[in-house]
């Protein structure tokens, strides 16, 4: 638990120190965060999973605090409507290259069955 509170900290002390110093070769946009796309029916204990989310530099860069399998990440750019869809394996940091956004949704399908989704540049 320590660990992982350790990690959150970490990566986003980083990226408000990206902020504060952004230069083009080097900036932290956005920190997305992203929820279960399943509402439960009845009250449960939240999950334990945490997902770090960035985008920087025209590439989201994906963090699993529990390792859920290969995953496949649809980006839908909302200006122009356009859906792409990746795959990437979670039991590491992960960078996907989907190029310069300004807004879009993100959804992400693991192996595990679980659905996440979150919004760059626009509230859900």
């Amino acid at each position: 638990m320590f660990k992982q509170l350790f990690i959150i900290c970490s990566f986003l002390s980083s990226c408000s120190f990206l902020l504060s110093s952004a230069t083009p070769q080097t900036k932290c946009d956005n920190v997305i965060v992203l929820h279960s796309k399943t509402t439960p029916k009845r009250p449960n204990v939240p999950s334990k999973q945490q997902i770090l989310c960035a985008y920087e530099n025209g590439s989201f860069k994906f963090q699993f605090a529990i390792p859920e399998g290969e995953c496949q990440l649809t980006v839908t750019d909302m200006t122009t409507g356009f859906a792409r869809q990746y795959v990437f394996d979670s039991s590491a940091e992960a960078t996907v290259c989907v190029g310069t956004l300004t807004q879009a949704h993100i959804e992400i399908s693991t192996a595990n069955g679980h659905e996440y989704e979150g919004w760059l540049g626009m509230e859900p």
